[in-house]
Formats: structure tokens, sequence, C-alpha cells
């Protein structure tokens, strides 16, 4: 007699509010046509726009290359909050390797969640000083977040650029094992507002059966 299959873990499903692009990562050429349709999408087709085309692949592309590198499950790109309104952000999911818990503790959400938050201080940049928990369609999840500044040079002139990077920590249900979502917007100098739109998303987010 066979054995019965294995069942494929849950997914993590979100609802997203504007424009978002989903860069498909299985290989180096599904990332460059992926990137090329988005591009295309964004600014159109006429040969005065290739140069500004060709900036957008680039960036688009560096983005996709950090999300195989890590392993990335899903990267999404967003260009609009409505019609007429631009917005930039990403959207990266990965599985976090570097948690190995106990076998004896549970897979009871608030277990897996108690114990990771009591790492946080261990793990380099996770921003353990800002940790909260914040809540998803079907259970809790652990965010924390930072700025990362860099100073651009744009037409000769030097100015700081803040990037808001907002990570929230899922427990996959009936496991010890713990995804993580990880948005990234360079409008870090109004965090607040897009914290609580970050939240907002995660909120309506929720597992589901593959």
């Amino acid at each position: 007699m066979s054995a019965a299959p294995t069942a494929a873990p849950p997914r993590l499903v979100f609802r997203m509010v504007g424009t978002w692009w989903r860069i498909d990562l299985s290989s180096p050429e599904a990332v460059a046509a992926s990137t090329r349709e988005m591009a295309t999408g964004v600014l159109g087709r006429a040969d005065e726009r290739a140069t500004a085309r060709a900036r957008l692949r680039e960036e688009f592309t560096r983005a996709a290359t950090a999300a195989r590198e890590a392993d990335a499950q899903l990267l999404m790109i967003q260009t609009e909050l409505g019609p007429g309104q631009p917005m930039s952000a990403t959207l990266t999911v990965f599985e976090d390797e570097r948690m190995r818990m106990s076998p004896a503790l549970g897979t009871g959400t608030d277990a897996v969640l108690s114990v990771f938050e009591k790492s946080l201080p261990l793990m380099d940049a996770a921003g353990a000083s800002t940790a909260v928990r914040r809540r998803c369609l079907d259970s809790e999840v652990v965010r924390a977040h930072r700025i990362e500044e860099t100073v651009e040079i744009e037409d000769g002139e030097r100015y700081t650029q803040r990037r808001l990077v907002a990570q929230y920590w899922y427990p996959v249900p009936g496991t010890k094992r713990l995804l993580t979502a990880v948005f990234s917007t360079p409008l870090g100098d109004i965090p607040h507002t897009l914290l609580s739109y970050f939240d907002a998303i995660v909120a309506a987010s929720a597992f589901q059966d593959a």
C-alpha cells in the first residue's frame, strides 16, 4: 500500500489595495520577462520613454535578485495607490530560517510568537526595540520596523533618502515555522502613515490551504 501524499503547507494570501505587480522569481529569465512587462505597463511603449523604462527595469531587477538570493516565495511591487496616485512599495515573503525552536514547544500561535519575541534582541537588524503584536485575519503576528538612511546624488545635489522597512513574522498554522513578510518603501519621512497602511494589508491577510 502506498503512503498517503504529504499535504502541502498552507500559503499566505494577501488582499492588496491599488496596483501591485507580481515578479516571477522562478528563474532569471522569468525575472527579466516580469520586469520588462512591469516597466512597459507603468511607462508605456513610447520610444522617448525607453531610457526611463530601462532604469525602472534595472531597479526592479535589483529587488528581484535580492529576493531570489533570500529564497523568497513572493515578490510584489506597488506602483499606484489608486488611479493617478503613484505609490512605491515592495512586499517580499520568505521563510525565516534563523529560528530553530525546541521540539517540546507547542505549535500554538502565542507560544511560537512568545519564544520568537525573546529571540529578537539577538537577531541582527531586526528592529527589536520596535517589536509589537499586530493582527491578521486568523492569528497574531509580530511587527518590527526600522528607517534606513542613505545619501543619494541627483543632478549633482546630495540628499538623504529614508527608507521604511517593516517586517511581519507570521506563525505558520500547526507548525513551529515562521514566515516573514517584509514591506519596504522610500517614503520613510512619513513612517507612521505607511506603517498604518502596511498594518491594514496585514490585517486582511490569512493562511489558506494550498
